[in-house]
């Protein structure tokens, strides 16, 4: 059954009779004109669907045609896709900017030309009884024209509006006060977490409305437009290696207790406060994200960092069951024969890796002595060789041996243990402080 008519107007007439062909696949009713005033007037005489119109035809081009339908109240409300063979950026903007839903370049694959059609008709049916805001400036899809190029043609044109944006579901604003940015909002993101966000954004709908006025300070943005885009792209760039980094955790994402009932005791920004509040072990890392008032960049930045440290369940940490620490302090070691010294160690409650290449054979048991910066009390621990290598291995691992207390007593584990945490804290927190910077 004929559910949709579309005008094509398009002056070659097999290219006309090829897609043509296609769209009748969809149960569409094509009607073709071979010249912009006939496009005109047949669109005025049926008031079709939608009108795919070539750029270039003679009579009146198709920007000509265009500028003409959204002039005459009749047949304003008509979506328009440009099919044409003129990719410059300046003639997308134009062509957006006369109010066509979309714009493909020729030569175009059928599987994209339908599904770009049939999108244009989804949102046809949801909008059908409503005209378009009258406040409009400029309105098409994200897969057109992307948010830089967006970027581009308002500051260049020194525009000033409310660009909003949807993408999956979700919604943001932008707002323009002559061409630069000054406030962005996407969900409970704001400023430049916002604008960072839908940078990433590469398909959905946008849609530039005359407004005036300011938004709330906490959305407000400094920078310059040429530089959120620089930064928003290099953030990008490195979201691959960020995930790489992080792993892939086995179901939620979970925190230590100690360090993140550590971390909440202390006063933190808001949005790092939620993130470790949402590292409660009940999302999974792509809920995270989501929930995370951050950008993806600056949360799997710190998640990076938290895995690195050995704060979360999973990964290398998870088989460690205790906070470590690498620190330099002079640790004396004896066997029965005699004693050795190392400076640099990885300490948790639970024993040691010294680096070092004077190491003893697995099993052997050590005595150590050693203190902590800033720790009043020594100590003395009877240790086991659990692993020891004299050079570094193969797969990457540092000369030395690991060490396992054996008669450490618990006040002892218990002061290295808190030791250990509020470093990691100071240290994570300082790193937080430069990300801000």
């Amino acid at each position: 059954m004929i559910t949709w008519r579309v005008l094509l107007a398009e002056d070659e007439a097999l290219m006309a009779q090829m897609m043509a062909d296609m769209l009748t696949e969809m149960q569409i009713a094509v009607s073709v004109a071979h010249d912009g005033r006939e496009a005109l007037r047949l669109a005025g005489a049926s008031r079709p669907d939608l009108i795919l119109l070539d750029c270039m035809m003679p009579e009146l081009d198709g920007f000509e045609v265009a500028a003409a339908l959204k002039a005459n109240p009749e047949t304003q409300d008509i979506p328009i896709i440009f099919l044409t063979a003129r990719g410059r950026v300046e003639d997308k903007i134009r062509g957006l900017e006369l109010g066509a839903d979309d714009y493909l370049i020729k030569p175009v694959r059928r599987e994209e030309m339908l599904a770009r059609v049939r999108n244009v008709l989804r949102r046809l049916e949801s909008r059908r009884a409503a005209a378009p805001a009258e406040s409009s400036l400029m309105r098409g899809r994200l897969e057109v024209m992307g948010l830089p190029n967006i970027f581009q043609a308002l500051e260049t044109e020194r525009r000033t509006g409310t660009l909003r944006l949807t993408h999956d579901g979700r919604r943001g604003e932008i707002l323009f006060l002559e061409g630069r940015v000054a406030y962005a909002v996407e969900g409970e993101r704001q400023g430049e977490s916002a604008v960072y966000r839908m940078l990433a954004w590469d398909t959905g709908d946008f849609e530039l409305e005359q407004t005036t006025g300011s938004g709330p300070a906490s959305a407000q943005v400094t920078r310059s437009n040429q530089s959120l885009l620089m930064e928003g792209m290099r953030r990008l760039d490195e979201l691959p290696s960020l995930r790489q980094a992080i792993g892939t955790p086995e179901g939620p994402v979970r925190m230590f207790a100690v360090f993140r009932e550590g971390l909440l005791r202390r006063t933190l920004p808001s949005g790092f406060h939620q993130l470790v509040t949402l590292c409660d072990g009940t999302h999974s890392l792509p809920q995270l994200l989501e929930a995370s008032t951050l950008d993806a960049w600056t949360a799997l930045t710190y998640l990076a960092r938290f895995v690195k440290l050995g704060m979360l369940e999973h990964g290398v940490a998870a088989k460690r069951a205790s906070p470590r620490l690498g620190i330099q302090v002079p640790v004396e070691f004896a066997n029965l024969k005699d004693f050795k010294t190392a400076r640099s160690l990885d300490v948790s409650a639970r024993g040691m890796f010294l680096r070092t290449n004077q190491v003893y054979p697995v099993g052997e048991d050590v005595v150590l002595r050693f203190s902590l910066p800033g720790v009043a009390r020594p100590f003395k621990a009877v240790g086991r060789v659990t692993w020891s290598s004299p050079t570094d291995t193969p797969q990457g691992l540092p000369a030395g041996m690991g060490v396992q207390f054996q008669d450490l007593d618990s006040q002892g584990q218990g002061v290295i243990e808190q030791y250990v945490v509020e470093l990691l804290l100071d240290r994570i927190l300082a790193n937080q402080k430069d990300n801000d910077a």
